[in-house]
């Protein structure tokens, strides 16, 4: 399957559409991409790993993805502001246009 090959494609390459799954998800935007962000609340505190979801109309390079989400951390991250300790592309998604 596609689902996890996002990770393995170089940082500064847009992936190919080998590497990104069609589906017929009802996504708002053409792109969704799937990014593994670890955490934590305090330095000594256990990391926190969960996944957020990036959803773009261009195709968009592991690189530019994960800065995405570096850049927009805080907007998301209200109540408990978390330090990133590590971000990986994960996947990537194409809806399909009916």
């Amino acid at each position: 399957t596609k689902k996890e090959l996002l990770k393995y494609v170089r940082k500064d390459r847009y992936p190919t559409a080998k590497s990104i799954a069609d589906v017929h998800y009802a996504f708002s935007k053409e792109f969704m991409y799937k990014v593994k962000v670890q955490s934590v609340i305090r330095v000594g505190e256990p990391i926190t790993e969960r996944f957020v979801n990036i959803m773009s109309d261009v195709p968009m390079t592991p690189a530019m993805v994960e800065a995405e989400v570096t850049e927009r951390w805080f907007e998301w991250e209200k109540y408990a502001a978390e330090e990133i300790t590590g971000v990986q592309a994960w996947s990537a998604m194409r809806k399909v246009m009916e």
